[in-house]
């Protein structure tokens, strides 16, 4: 009864009534937790060779603890952590009486992560929607590094702040132009702090790589190459310079920054047509996440499916069925 506890615990914390919450069609993020942690399962499973019973895993940025759920479930010794303490307290309900998990309040990118966790206390280490969130990327990495044992990985999802998708509505707040902009001028259209850094995966890339984990597989989960055609891509863009024509603010300056930040996205674009392959272009841009593994030189980290190479990028993986996985 773990998960009912657990949505009892946020409906009341959002004034709402469990029975709303899970009629949602579909449901909201904080109710598809389980769903979400035992699709992340599917995916490990049909993309690389790796089973998680008996592996140690770090669920960084643990959230409502549906992914740390899926991981225990499937044999894996799990703790959890993440800065929030209400996070953690929803964690802790959802897995009561349904997996054993250690569940911290600990920021990741702390000195703090050395003194909870002994060096090399893990196998495996998830980044799921958690990179966006973290200003300091180096240190995070650092302590992953220290964290993982010799034939350690990490996976991540990132959201692609180059998408024209996100640029339309950013993931996080719906609100077009947020990606465009550093994040010290998104007080302009969204009067909270910021919280959310969009980079480049050539920046995690080079951090990974800076601190031992150079082995990169990235998975085209979302089809991209089938899906997004630069022609596509042309016509979101044209859309963005659209709204931003129309784009009703009182401030001229901040007009003047969003401007800019479209012409700079803009120009990127028209560049890397010219510059780079049409596979380049449809990763960099048409992907709305970017996902995949980080791992040291020594882990065994091999596809299951087809693979291409895109320069700039490295190795990804074709998107597999659970029926093919489950053949191979």
């Amino acid at each position: 009864m773990a998960y009912e506890d657990f949505v009892k615990l946020y409906a009341a914390d959002v004034k709402s009534t469990p029975e709303k919450l899970l009629d949602q069609k579909p449901l909201s993020f904080p109710m598809s937790t389980l769903v979400r942690g035992e699709a992340l399962i599917e995916t490990v499973a049909r993309t690389i060779d790796l089973d998680f019973k008996g592996k140690r895993v770090l669920d960084v940025g643990c959230a409502y603890g549906g992914f740390s759920i899926a991981m225990a479930k499937a044999g894996a010794k799990v703790s959890g952590i993440d800065i929030s303490a209400k996070f953690i307290e929803y964690a802790k309900a959802n897995a009561l009486n349904t997996a054993e998990i250690e569940f911290n309040v600990l920021d990741a990118s702390s000195i703090d992560v050395r003194k909870t966790f002994k060096k090399g206390s893990f196998d495996f280490v998830l980044l799921n929607d958690v990179l966006e969130h973290i200003y300091d990327t180096a240190s995070l990495v650092a302590n992953l590094d220290w964290l993982l044992s010799d034939t350690g990985m990490v996976f991540f999802k990132v959201p692609n702040g180059f998408s024209p998708r996100f640029v339309l509505s950013e993931g996080h707040r719906r609100i077009f132009g947020l990606t465009v902009l550093d994040p010290d001028c998104w007080f302009y259209l969204y009067p909270k702090r910021a919280s959310i850094f969009y980079r480049p995966l050539s920046h995690f890339q080079a951090i990974f790589s800076h601190f031992g984990l150079s082995q990169t597989l990235l998975i085209d989960e979302e089809r991209v190459f089938a899906r997004m055609p630069q022609r596509k891509l042309k016509e979101q863009i044209k859309e963005i310079f659209a709204k931003a024509r129309n784009l009703e603010h009182p401030d001229p300056v901040f007009k003047t920054y969003l401007r800019q930040g479209i012409l700079r996205f803009r120009n990127e674009f028209f560049y890397d047509v010219e510059n780079n392959t049409p596979e380049f272009v449809q990763y960099k841009y048409g992907s709305y996440f970017f996902t995949g593994f980080f791992a040291r030189k020594s882990t065994k980290l091999k596809a299951l499916t087809s693979t291409r190479a895109i320069q700039g990028f490295g190795v990804v993986t074709e998107r597999a069925s659970a029926e093919a996985a489950a053949a191979a």
